[in-house]
């Protein structure tokens, strides 16, 4: 039996195993939210979010759990599952919970906090750590800055009022697809020559077929097919939106040639393009549902019916190796 807190516990443990900083430096961030907690005036610690002292994945939450001991047999779960998903889920009645990817509530008021992942994969790439660092929390107070006019728990609000069970796991299957991708392109290196040898590699996944079939599959942002690789990293795929614009020429002098991302921003395509970067664009709904179907097959594993709406690619890995 699966209840709304043992799948969000399955969700943070596949998130810390799949983390690209490694489960050492996760260890350490929540050490130090603890004791960051333990130097607080009482006054600050009675708003702060106690949930960091086992997940500092800020943007992966449950946002309500009216019973929490009631099994879940039928979940819905959808890259957006909003407001539409909730009233449909509601208007079914078999639905014992709402799964969103993207995040609501204080998953979306607190988005920023969980860049700090970014750090971590540009010093990776080569990117010195302090300017890493600097770049980012630049960005950061950028991504603050724009969350903070947003109604962020109206959607939270329409599931308190039904009564229905709610969460959201950004970054817990963003870190999935992003191991997911580390260990495709480890796995195929000696392979990836050119440009089009990554498109092609990508053109085997099928969550990639399917959304090209619906018109927005992988892409070129910026170089060409017949160009050569060079060293390939994949910076764009967790850390809770895409990052700063200026790391591109960072990662251009550590010697990196091609970045593989969800998605990017227009002011940070021709960025990179002015650094001579190939940019190979997986997909965003695409590459998010790779990440979702990670953690689904788990959860369904355990007996939980899950139903595809919000945009999922429902793909199903059963006994597959990556």
């Amino acid at each position: 039996m699966m209840t709304v807190q043992s799948i969000y516990d399955l969700g943070l443990k596949m998130a810390i195993a799949s983390d690209p900083r490694g489960k050492t430096v996760v260890r350490d961030e929540l050490r130090r939210y603890k004791e960051s907690y333990e130097k607080m005036s009482g006054e600050e610690k009675k708003y702060f979010d106690k949930e960091y002292f086992k997940n500092p994945y800020s943007d992966s939450r449950i946002l309500n759990n009216p019973k929490p001991n009631q099994p879940i047999k039928r979940m819905f779960a959808g890259i957006d599952a909003d407001e539409d998903e909730l009233l449909l889920a509601d208007r079914l009645g078999n639905i014992d919970l709402v799964m969103s990817h993207h995040p609501h509530g204080i998953a979306l008021a607190d988005l920023p906090e969980v860049m700090n992942v970014q750090v971590e994969i540009m010093h990776q790439a080569g990117v010195p750590v302090h300017v890493a660092e600097n770049l980012l929390h630049t960005r950061m107070a950028e991504v603050n800055r724009g969350v903070l006019p947003i109604n962020d728990h109206k959607t939270v609000d329409v599931a308190r009022l039904l009564n229905m069970a709610y969460m959201s796991t950004h970054t817990f299957t963003d870190n999935m697809v992003a191991s997911f991708f580390g260990d495709l392109i480890k796995k195929h290196q000696k392979k990836l020559y050119y440009v089009s040898d990554v498109l092609d590699l990508l053109m085997t996944i099928p969550e990639y077929q399917v959304a090209k079939q619906q018109k927005s599959g992988p892409c070129l942002y910026t170089g060409s097919p017949k160009r050569r690789c060079g060293r390939i990293v994949c910076t764009e795929m967790t850390g809770g939106t895409n990052g700063a614009k200026e790391m591109f020429a960072q990662l251009s002098h550590a010697g990196v040639g091609t970045v593989i991302g969800m998605h990017m921003k227009e002011d940070h395509r021709k960025v990179a393009e002015e650094h001579h970067l190939n940019v190979v664009i997986a997909g965003h709904i695409s590459s998010d549902s790779i990440g979702m179907n990670l953690l689904l097959d788990a959860i369904e594993k355990k007996g939980v019916a899950v139903i595809p709406v919000g945009g999922l690619i429902r793909v199903k890995r059963y006994g597959q190796r990556r």
